[in-house]
């Protein structure tokens, strides 16, 4: 059957005009000719929200459910006639020898040519070329290589054509970056749960002989597509105050794979086989199947990923008091409830006197007796609320000078209400509220001193309040701290107002006090958590923690190094488990000019489950755009606060590791004291005790326990079963490569503090030849020594594991240790989609777009061009591209660009014209400008992050440098270029299977 369009539509995508009919060849300047209607623009309106039941997989004709789609090559621009199982039939082509070894004899199949490099490609720039391999070597052809394109290219096709079932996988789970919409059917979504290895080991020792890495990605509030269903909320069982039913051995919570036996009285847990009595308010009678009979009413009985909302002994336990006045007053108002209930008992007491009933006094004695055990009880725990959000704004001298405070304030004020109305109507202003209802808001401005704001909304205007002490850091009044955004609107803009006058002024001195300033917000928020923004201009040289300058680029390169990767005094290592134990997130939002430690700061994120946002070199014309919208996607993305997580394994497998930015008290148990929908972390998977049966599944279920932003406790359930086999051709058929990656680099990047870059990197690369060494060794069928063998799940391996020693924690050269570190601790975070396009992004010719792409078709699926290959090899002087590494997206033009193009874009004449602050597209009637836009709008989409456009210029701009450094296939970074990297990983593996240790120059390339 034809092939559906590659991509869904986000609902929010931007129209733009539609475009002529026109051949599907027509170059650029033929469709220039016929836009005389630029000045008019339609939207185009295609249906977003339909959604077709998809037939079941079995009763698909020629179902197999172990075949495995084979890649194709996939030529560039113009595309060619599609071609394999989900293309029209047409007349084969002259079919391509394979570059390298597929797993198995597989069934005819066509190929089209291979795309090859353009003659007139143009070579790297001398400044960012690595090094080379000397000496004589077999030249391979760029073009021959394994390609990650036609493997993204293949896969979005396979996904347009099908939803993909979380049950009925057929040994496939879609990609990463592959725009797909799940269905689950009692195992979670991928996005939610990855597994590296989807087939596991049965034996340690196969797992060790297969060098691959068994763990699981876990990013529990991932963001699912817009046409998927809702994570579900259980709400129709009864158990009272104990919680969701859950098994009295291992304390799992009952799932799809739980069974029910002796007539529904008892449910067998699938992690560790216990046997547990069904209580009388959950019984349910089966049927003649074994299937509870209101299974079709229980979410938690048929998919993978819900949602319980529980009671109070699931609640927050609360940190010790600190006897500041905020801890008071929160002990005032949680004893409230308890003052009415004992005054309603004296009341009740009087009038039964007054009817003459009689109430005797040790009634009463036992009653307050219980009623005080009972408050002490209760004070144990944490009440949930709203999350309450303070901003700790940097006001002194230097932040104001470079427009930071102006910039910060305004991305606040937006970020709460909106864009300000200019013709003042506050009632349309109402209506634009961001933040979540019941959610409460704080300011703190810091320099020398540290000022708290009164903005209750029962003052005419609001107040500051100043603690000089700064090493007692406390709130100095009860009530006013942390008020609702919308009773006290007025105050709270009043404030955004006049903190910019009050810092250009230049009062409030030159140094920061942030150690102190943080100290203090954690004070407002100790006893009931929530979540502190951190505006900080430079290096913290004032009040507690203050730190000096430690960076000694003379270290750079060698063992010492790693020393500058943790924090430089125990004070941030103390105050970020402070935060953690607290349930208080902090973001840390940093415009550094020069080195600011980035090490020391950045651990209070990286311990409470926050983020980092690095602005080096801040300038609001260029930055402010990116800022406000990172200010506004703190606020608006979902985050939970006071988060515990436990990974629970059936009977032979445990957790014997955590990757990730979190805080962890014990061995079993992870704390966040924020987590947002952007961030995951790894649970590293081993073996335990005797062999796992192959003919039985293995379980796993993530339990995370959350409030929500709203104040409902509830706790989010993952669950996924695997196959177990004792062969390990199959271990390494079904593994998943993107997650294997992203495990080995989490983990690569986590030993930064501890081992020196040299030995990392080195490390890198023996497991990915072992990795290929194994399964020459054990899988591969017998062939010429020399010939370079690669398995069809794994072939890209090599690849990735250059990107990973290019990346900016582990590349080479002079690069200054707060770089290192904010990337070290991103990636230890980082969800596997922006991982892997950090990895190897996204390159794009928009030079010759044809005019279908970047609109929907009629099927509402937009219609995107083949991307390039990574490399100067594949680009011309005379394009423009686009690239997108998950982080910004770069807009490069050649030095002979066309300038309709650039008019097209940017509405100037030429490259000398364009204003390389700019950081978005404007918004033109062109049809070049709405096709960019509208692909842009659908990367955002499928990264659930903003993509800043940066404009880099050949020949002109210093950012060439750093974009010829995202072109990872060519020798930059103080790395070799791909070719040169697969011949080495190649020859290191030739002269192991030889015997001859590295000493053996008799190899072949293929």
């Amino acid at each position: 059957m034809p092939p559906r369009s590659r991509y869904a539509v986000d609902p929010s995508l931007t129209g733009g005009p539609q475009p002529p009919p026109q051949g599907p060849n027509l170059g650029y300047q033929q469709q220039q000719q016929q836009q005389q209607w630029q000045g008019q623009s339609t939207s185009p309106q295609p249906d977003y929200y339909q959604q077709q039941q998809q037939q079941h997989l079995q009763g698909q004709v020629g179902y197999d459910p172990n075949y495995v789609p084979q890649l194709h090559h996939v030529s560039d621009r113009p595309a060619p006639i599609p071609t394999g199982e989900y293309a029209p039939t047409h007349a084969p082509g002259p079919a391509q020898s394979s570059s390298y070894h597929h797993q198995q004899p597989q069934p005819q199949q066509y190929q089209v040519p291979v795309p090859q490099q353009p003659l007139n490609h143009i070579p790297p720039p001398p400044h960012s070329s690595g090094p080379t391999l000397t000496g004589p070597r077999v030249r391979i052809d760029p073009s021959q290589v394994p390609n990650p394109v036609e493997a993204q290219e293949l896969d979005q096709n396979l996904y347009d054509d099908e939803d993909f079932f979380t049950c009925q996988t057929r040994g496939l789970v879609p990609l990463v970056g592959t725009d797909y919409r799940g269905i689950d059917q009692g195992n979670s979504l991928p996005r939610h749960l990855r597994a590296t290895l989807p087939v596991i080991p049965s034996t340690s020792q196969l797992l060790d002989t297969t060098a691959l890495p068994f763990g699981l990605i876990i990013q529990p509030f991932a963001q699912l597509r817009y046409d998927e269903n809702p994570i579900p909320t259980v709400s129709n069982w009864i158990s009272g105050q104990n919680g969701p039913p859950r098994c009295e051995k291992c304390r799992a919570y009952i799932n799809p794979w739980c069974k029910f036996v002796d007539g529904g009285r008892k449910w067998n847990c699938n992690l560790c086989g216990a046997n547990n009595i069904v209580s009388p308010t959950y019984f349910c009678h089966l049927s003649p199947s074994g299937q509870r009979l209101d299974h079709s009413e229980r979410p938690e009985l048929q998919f993978g990923t819900c949602d319980y909302v529980v009671g109070r002994s699931y609640w927050a336990l609360q940190p010790p008091p600190s006897g500041s006045l905020m801890d008071v007053a929160v002990d005032a108002g949680n004893s409230a409830s308890d003052a009415i209930s004992s005054t309603a008992h004296d009341l009740l007491g009087g009038l039964q006197a007054s009817l003459g009933q009689e109430q005797t006094s040790s009634s009463s004695t036992n009653y307050r007796e219980k009623e005080k055990e009972r408050k002490r009880e209760l004070a144990k725990y944490r009440r949930p609320q709203g999350l309450a959000r303070v901003f700790v704004i940097d006001v002194s001298k230097p932040s104001a000078e470079r427009g930071i405070v102006r910039e910060v304030c305004e991305g606040i004020r937006k970020a709460l209400y909106g864009e300000k109305k200019v013709d003042g109507n506050q009632d349309e202003d109402e209506d634009e509220v961001k933040i979540g209802k019941g959610e409460r808001i704080g300011i703190v401005s810091c320099a020398e001193n540290v000022g708290f704001w009164n903005l209750s909304s029962s003052l005419s205007s609001p107040s500051q309040m100043i603690v000089s002490d700064l090493d007692d850091m406390f709130v100095p009044f009860t009530t006013g701290f942390l008020v609702d955004p919308i009773e006290s609107r007025t105050q709270i803009e009043a404030v955004l107002d006049l903190l910019p006058t009050i810092a250009e002024r230049g009062g409030e001195g030159n140094r920061v006090a942030a150690g102190s300033a943080v100290k203090g917000a954690l004070a407002g928020l100790r006893m009931q958590g929530g979540q502190i923004n951190l505006f900080l201009s430079g290096l913290v040289t004032h009040g507690a923690g203050a730190l000096t300058s430690r960076e000694d680029p003379t270290i750079y390169n060698t063992d010492k190094e790693k020393s500058l990767f943790s924090p430089s005094n125990s004070f941030w290592r103390d105050l970020s488990e402070e935060l953690a134990e607290c349930g208080v997130g902090i973001n840390t939002f940093i415009f550094p000019e020069v080195y600011c430690d980035v090490a020391s700061i950045g651990a209070l994120s990286a311990v409470s489950g926050g983020e980092v946002f690095f602005h080096p070199k801040f300038q609001p014309v260029r930055d402010r755009t990116l800022l406000h919208q990172e200010i506004q996607s703190t606020i608006t993305r979902e985050t939970v606060y006071n988060v515990t997580v436990r990974i629970r394994c059936s009977n032979g497998l445990r957790v014997s590791d955590h990757l990730g930015n979190f805080y962890q008290r014990s061995m079993t148990d992870l704390e966040f004291a924020t987590l947002d929908s952007g961030k995951s972390f790894v649970g590293v998977m081993k073996h335990e005790g005797s062999r796992l049966d192959d003919r039985q599944p293995a379980y796993v279920q993530v339990a995370i326990l959350y409030t929500t932003s709203q104040g409902e406790r509830k706790v989010r359930l993952l669950n996924m079963n695997f196959s177990v086999t004792s062969l390990i051709g199959n271990v390494f058929k079904f593994a998943d490569q993107e997650a294997g990656v992203g495990v080995l680099l989490k983990g690569a990047v986590s030993q930064m503090p501890t081992r020196s870059l040299r030995d990392i990197k080195k490390a890198l690369t023996e497991r990915c030849n072992r990795v290929l060494l194994m399964y020459r060794k054990h899988c591969a069928p017998a062939v010429q020594q020399g010939q370079l063998i690669l398995p069809e799940g794994f072939k890209l391996l090599p690849l990735y594991t250059l990107c990973m020693l290019k990346s900016k924690p582990l590349k080479g050269g002079n690069v200054t240790s707060d770089v290192r570190v904010h990337y070290m601790r991103q990636f230890k975070s980082l969800s596997a989609t922006r991982t892997i396009n950090l990895l190897y992004p996204k390159l794009l010719a928009i030079h010759d777009l044809n005019e279908s792409v970047g609109f929907p078709d009629d099927k509402g699926k937009l219609v995107l061009p083949t991307f390039m290959r990574a490399s100067y090899g594949w680009m011309v002087a005379e394009g423009a591209y686009l690239l997108s590494n998950g982080e910004v997206a770069m807009l490069w033009f050649g030095s002979a660009v066309n300038p309709q193009i650039i008019d097209d874009l940017y509405g100037v004449d030429n490259l000398q014209d364009l204003d390389v602050r700019m950081t978005q597209l404007p918004k033109l009637p062109t049809l070049l400008s709405t096709q960019l836009r509208n692909i842009l709008t659908h990367l955002e989409r499928i990264l659930d992050h903003t993509l800043p456009v940066i404009i880099v210029r050949q020949n002109m701009d210093g950012m060439e440098i750093e974009f010829a450094n995202q072109l990872v296939e060519d020798s930059n970074n103080d790395a070799l270029s791909y070719t040169d990297y697969l011949m080495t990983a190649h020859k290191s593996i030739t002269n192991e299977l030889s015997g001859n240790g590295g000493k053996s120059d008799s190899w072949k390339p293929w």
